[in-house]
Protein backbone atom coordinates (compact mmCIF):
# COMPACT_ATOMS: atom_id res chain seq x y z
CA UNK A 1 0.00 0.00 0.00
CA UNK A 2 1.51 3.72 -0.72
CA UNK A 3 0.05 6.46 1.17
CA UNK A 4 0.64 10.49 0.81
CA UNK A 5 0.04 11.61 4.14
CA UNK A 6 0.87 15.75 3.24
CA UNK A 7 -0.40 18.20 0.85
CA UNK A 8 -2.49 21.51 0.31
CA UNK A 9 -4.82 22.93 -1.80
CA UNK A 10 -3.34 26.06 -2.08
CA UNK A 11 0.47 27.27 -2.53
CA UNK A 12 1.81 29.63 0.14
CA UNK A 13 2.04 33.31 -0.29
CA UNK A 14 -0.53 35.83 -2.01
CA UNK A 15 1.29 36.26 -4.90
CA UNK A 16 1.14 32.62 -5.71
CA UNK A 17 -2.41 32.22 -5.28
CA UNK A 18 -3.35 35.08 -7.62
CA UNK A 19 -1.37 33.53 -10.52
CA UNK A 20 -2.78 29.90 -9.35
CA UNK A 21 -6.20 31.21 -9.40
CA UNK A 22 -6.81 29.96 -12.80
CA UNK A 23 -6.38 26.69 -12.15
CA UNK A 24 -8.55 25.68 -9.55
CA UNK A 25 -11.53 28.30 -11.15
CA UNK A 26 -12.93 25.63 -13.60
CA UNK A 27 -13.59 23.46 -10.37
CA UNK A 28 -15.21 25.42 -8.18
CA UNK A 29 -12.87 26.82 -6.34
CA UNK A 30 -10.21 25.67 -4.15
CA UNK A 31 -12.28 24.09 -1.63
CA UNK A 32 -14.41 21.96 -4.04
CA UNK A 33 -14.62 18.69 -4.43
CA UNK A 34 -13.96 18.17 -8.26
CA UNK A 35 -10.26 19.64 -7.14
CA UNK A 36 -9.43 17.59 -4.51
CA UNK A 37 -10.54 14.97 -7.03
CA UNK A 38 -7.74 16.42 -9.31
CA UNK A 39 -5.33 15.38 -6.46
CA UNK A 40 -6.76 11.86 -5.92
CA UNK A 41 -6.72 11.31 -10.02
CA UNK A 42 -2.92 12.13 -9.40
CA UNK A 43 -2.55 10.21 -6.40
CA UNK A 44 -4.00 7.24 -8.31
CA UNK A 45 -1.75 7.37 -11.37
CA UNK A 46 0.66 7.18 -9.06
CA UNK A 47 -0.58 3.76 -7.05
CA UNK A 48 -1.26 6.02 -3.86
CA UNK A 49 -4.40 4.60 -2.75
CA UNK A 50 -5.20 7.06 0.20
CA UNK A 51 -4.27 10.45 0.28
CA UNK A 52 -4.65 13.60 3.04
CA UNK A 53 -5.29 16.66 3.04
CA UNK A 54 -3.26 19.01 5.51
CA UNK A 55 -3.76 22.58 5.12
CA UNK A 56 -1.06 24.81 7.30
CA UNK A 57 -2.90 25.89 10.32
CA UNK A 58 -1.35 29.27 9.34
CA UNK A 59 -4.00 29.64 6.17
CA UNK A 60 -6.81 29.75 8.99
CA UNK A 61 -8.47 33.02 10.50
CA UNK A 62 -8.98 30.89 13.52
CA UNK A 63 -4.76 31.29 14.13
CA UNK A 64 -4.10 34.34 13.11
CA UNK A 65 -3.41 36.19 16.27
CA UNK A 66 -1.34 33.30 17.27
CA UNK A 67 1.98 34.80 15.56
CA UNK A 68 3.53 38.41 15.24
CA UNK A 69 4.87 37.71 11.98
CA UNK A 70 3.74 39.48 9.13
CA UNK A 71 3.16 36.32 6.73
CA UNK A 72 1.36 34.34 9.28
CA UNK A 73 -1.13 37.47 9.57
CA UNK A 74 -1.45 38.10 5.89
CA UNK A 75 -2.10 34.20 5.08
CA UNK A 76 -4.92 33.82 8.27
CA UNK A 77 -7.67 34.29 5.76
CA UNK A 78 -9.74 30.75 5.15
CA UNK A 79 -12.00 29.99 7.50
CA UNK A 80 -11.37 26.65 9.39
CA UNK A 81 -14.81 24.84 9.30
CA UNK A 82 -15.35 25.60 6.03
CA UNK A 83 -11.80 23.67 5.06
CA UNK A 84 -13.18 20.42 7.07
CA UNK A 85 -16.38 20.30 5.52
CA UNK A 86 -15.27 20.64 2.03
CA UNK A 87 -12.17 17.69 2.79
CA UNK A 88 -15.61 15.67 4.32
CA UNK A 89 -17.80 16.78 0.95
CA UNK A 90 -14.99 14.98 -0.54
CA UNK A 91 -14.80 12.13 1.48
CA UNK A 92 -18.90 11.78 1.28
CA UNK A 93 -18.48 12.03 -2.93
CA UNK A 94 -15.89 8.50 -2.67
CA UNK A 95 -12.84 10.11 -2.68
CA UNK A 96 -10.17 8.30 -0.77
CA UNK A 97 -8.81 10.90 1.43
CA UNK A 98 -8.48 12.13 4.87
CA UNK A 99 -8.85 15.07 6.50
CA UNK A 100 -5.63 16.29 8.48
CA UNK A 101 -3.50 19.66 9.30
CA UNK A 102 -0.19 20.54 9.52
CA UNK A 103 0.08 22.33 12.40
CA UNK A 104 3.05 24.76 13.69
CA UNK A 105 4.57 23.66 16.62
CA UNK A 106 4.30 27.05 18.88
CA UNK A 107 5.30 26.44 22.53
CA UNK A 108 3.52 29.59 23.79
CA UNK A 109 0.20 28.49 22.15
CA UNK A 110 -0.10 24.81 24.01
CA UNK A 111 -3.45 26.00 24.93
CA UNK A 112 -4.79 27.24 21.38
CA UNK A 113 -3.38 24.29 19.19
CA UNK A 114 -4.81 21.67 21.94
CA UNK A 115 -8.39 23.72 21.68
CA UNK A 116 -8.29 24.31 17.80
CA UNK A 117 -7.46 20.16 17.41
CA UNK A 118 -10.06 18.89 19.90
CA UNK A 119 -13.11 20.73 17.89
CA UNK A 120 -12.79 19.47 14.63
CA UNK A 121 -12.63 15.45 13.24
CA UNK A 122 -9.10 15.43 12.09
CA UNK A 123 -7.84 11.94 10.88
CA UNK A 124 -4.00 12.90 10.98
CA UNK A 125 -2.22 15.52 12.69
CA UNK A 126 1.20 16.54 11.45
CA UNK A 127 3.48 18.35 13.50
CA UNK A 128 5.90 20.72 12.11
CA UNK A 129 8.38 23.29 13.72
CA UNK A 130 8.63 25.98 10.68
CA UNK A 131 9.42 28.91 13.60
CA UNK A 132 11.89 29.24 16.43
CA UNK A 133 10.60 31.89 18.36
CA UNK A 134 10.28 34.65 15.47
CA UNK A 135 13.02 32.95 13.38
CA UNK A 136 11.63 31.49 10.76
CA UNK A 137 12.96 27.78 9.48
CA UNK A 138 12.35 27.52 5.64
CA UNK A 139 11.02 31.26 4.56
CA UNK A 140 13.15 31.27 0.88
CA UNK A 141 13.06 35.37 1.27
CA UNK A 142 15.06 35.19 4.80
CA UNK A 143 17.67 31.79 5.06
CA UNK A 144 17.86 31.59 8.72
CA UNK A 145 21.67 30.76 8.72
CA UNK A 146 22.26 34.12 6.38
CA UNK A 147 22.39 35.83 9.87
CA UNK A 148 22.49 33.24 12.50
CA UNK A 149 25.33 30.61 12.98
CA UNK A 150 24.27 26.76 11.90
CA UNK A 151 24.89 25.61 15.07
CA UNK A 152 22.66 27.56 16.99
CA UNK A 153 20.22 27.37 14.45
CA UNK A 154 20.01 23.38 14.03
CA UNK A 155 20.30 23.30 18.17
CA UNK A 156 17.63 25.41 18.80
CA UNK A 157 15.36 23.65 16.02
CA UNK A 158 15.92 20.00 17.95
CA UNK A 159 15.39 21.35 21.08
CA UNK A 160 11.92 22.55 19.91
CA UNK A 161 11.38 19.10 17.84
CA UNK A 162 11.63 16.97 20.77
CA UNK A 163 9.57 19.36 22.71
CA UNK A 164 6.66 19.17 19.81
CA UNK A 165 6.57 15.43 20.30
CA UNK A 166 6.47 15.43 23.66
CA UNK A 167 3.35 17.91 23.74
CA UNK A 168 1.31 14.91 22.46
CA UNK A 169 -0.68 16.99 20.45
CA UNK A 170 0.28 15.65 17.16
CA UNK A 171 0.67 12.11 15.13
CA UNK A 172 3.50 12.29 12.43
CA UNK A 173 6.37 15.17 12.93
CA UNK A 174 6.67 16.26 9.42
CA UNK A 175 10.21 16.90 7.54
CA UNK A 176 12.32 15.94 10.23
CA UNK A 177 15.37 18.01 9.18
CA UNK A 178 14.07 21.09 7.73
CA UNK A 179 17.24 23.12 8.60
CA UNK A 180 18.94 21.74 5.66
CA UNK A 181 16.33 23.15 3.03
CA UNK A 182 18.41 25.86 1.80
CA UNK A 183 21.89 23.39 1.36
CA UNK A 184 23.34 24.22 5.24
CA UNK A 185 23.48 20.68 6.57
CA UNK A 186 23.42 19.75 10.29
CA UNK A 187 27.07 20.80 11.90
CA UNK A 188 28.73 18.28 14.29
CA UNK A 189 27.38 19.34 16.89
CA UNK A 190 23.80 18.56 15.78
CA UNK A 191 24.96 15.32 14.63
CA UNK A 192 26.12 14.51 17.60
CA UNK A 193 23.07 14.68 19.06
CA UNK A 194 20.86 13.03 16.67
CA UNK A 195 20.69 9.28 18.42
CA UNK A 196 19.03 11.51 21.59
CA UNK A 197 16.90 13.62 19.84
CA UNK A 198 15.71 10.61 18.07
CA UNK A 199 15.40 8.04 21.21
CA UNK A 200 13.22 10.93 22.31
CA UNK A 201 11.03 11.18 19.71
CA UNK A 202 10.97 7.39 19.66
CA UNK A 203 9.46 7.27 23.54
CA UNK A 204 6.39 9.54 22.53
CA UNK A 205 5.24 6.85 20.03
CA UNK A 206 4.95 9.76 17.29
CA UNK A 207 5.90 8.97 13.58
CA UNK A 208 7.99 10.85 11.76
CA UNK A 209 7.14 11.25 7.46
CA UNK A 210 9.85 10.15 4.95
CA UNK A 211 8.99 13.23 2.58
CA UNK A 212 9.74 13.40 -1.06
CA UNK A 213 9.12 17.32 -0.69
CA UNK A 214 13.09 17.67 -0.13
CA UNK A 215 14.03 16.80 -3.58
CA UNK A 216 12.18 20.13 -5.02
CA UNK A 217 14.15 22.39 -2.80
CA UNK A 218 17.54 23.76 -3.18
CA UNK A 219 18.80 20.86 -1.04
CA UNK A 220 17.66 18.25 -2.99
CA UNK A 221 17.52 15.13 -0.61
CA UNK A 222 14.74 13.47 1.33
CA UNK A 223 13.62 14.40 4.70
CA UNK A 224 15.18 12.96 6.83
CA UNK A 225 17.83 11.57 4.17
CA UNK A 226 18.12 8.16 3.93
CA UNK A 227 21.09 7.46 6.65
CA UNK A 228 19.01 9.53 9.45
CA UNK A 229 15.64 7.58 8.19
CA UNK A 230 17.45 4.58 9.45
CA UNK A 231 18.49 5.73 12.90
CA UNK A 232 14.94 6.31 13.06
CA UNK A 233 13.92 2.52 11.75
CA UNK A 234 16.73 1.36 14.32
CA UNK A 235 14.68 3.34 17.27
CA UNK A 236 11.35 1.75 16.42
CA UNK A 237 9.70 4.90 15.17
CA UNK A 238 6.84 4.67 12.49
CA UNK A 239 6.96 5.98 9.17
CA UNK A 240 4.70 7.98 7.20
CA UNK A 241 5.05 9.17 2.70
CA UNK A 242 4.49 12.76 1.90
CA UNK A 243 4.95 15.19 -0.69
CA UNK A 244 4.39 18.01 0.51
CA UNK A 245 2.51 18.74 -2.53
CA UNK A 246 0.52 22.32 -3.09
CA UNK A 247 -0.90 21.58 -6.55
CA UNK A 248 -2.22 18.27 -7.80
CA UNK A 249 0.94 17.46 -10.59
CA UNK A 250 3.28 17.03 -6.60
CA UNK A 251 1.35 14.09 -5.03
CA UNK A 252 3.42 11.57 -4.50
CA UNK A 253 5.90 13.09 -6.81
CA UNK A 254 9.69 11.44 -5.99
CA UNK A 255 8.06 8.80 -4.68
CA UNK A 256 10.22 5.96 -6.35
CA UNK A 257 13.40 7.77 -4.14
CA UNK A 258 11.06 7.80 -1.06
CA UNK A 259 9.70 4.55 -0.96
CA UNK A 260 13.19 2.92 -1.87
CA UNK A 261 14.50 5.17 1.08
CA UNK A 262 11.79 3.29 3.63
CA UNK A 263 12.58 0.01 2.39
CA UNK A 264 15.96 0.55 2.04
CA UNK A 265 16.16 1.77 5.98
CA UNK A 266 14.78 -1.37 6.54
CA UNK A 267 10.48 -0.63 7.40
CA UNK A 268 7.93 -3.00 5.62
CA UNK A 269 5.21 -1.27 7.11
CA UNK A 270 3.74 2.64 7.06
CA UNK A 271 1.45 4.18 9.12
CA UNK A 272 -2.25 4.62 8.31
CA UNK A 273 -4.55 6.79 10.44
CA UNK A 274 -8.19 7.52 10.62
CA UNK A 275 -9.36 9.47 13.36
CA UNK A 276 -5.81 9.70 14.39
CA UNK A 277 -5.72 5.90 15.19
CA UNK A 278 -2.90 4.48 13.47
CA UNK A 279 -2.42 1.35 12.53
CA UNK A 280 0.76 -0.53 10.27
CA UNK A 281 -0.21 -1.42 6.56
CA UNK A 282 3.03 -3.28 4.44
CA UNK A 283 4.57 -0.73 2.06
CA UNK A 284 4.68 -1.80 -1.30
CA UNK A 285 7.43 -1.54 -4.01
CA UNK A 286 7.64 1.15 -6.40
CA UNK A 287 6.68 -0.11 -9.51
Amino acid sequence: MLLDYHMHLQPDGVESRARAEGTWGAHGGPLSVEWIRRYTDRARSRAVTEIAITEHVYRFAEARDWHDDPFWREEATEDADAYVQAVLDARAAGLPVLLGVEMDWLPHRRDEIARFLEGRPFDVVLGSVHWIGGLAVDDPSRPPMASNAPEEVWGRYLDELVAAARSGLYDVLAHPDLPKVFGTHAPPSAVERFDEVIAAIAATGVAIECSSAGLRKPVEELYPEPSLLGRFRAAGVPVTLASDAHRPEDVAEGFPTAVAAVRGAGYDTITRFSARTPEQVPVATWG
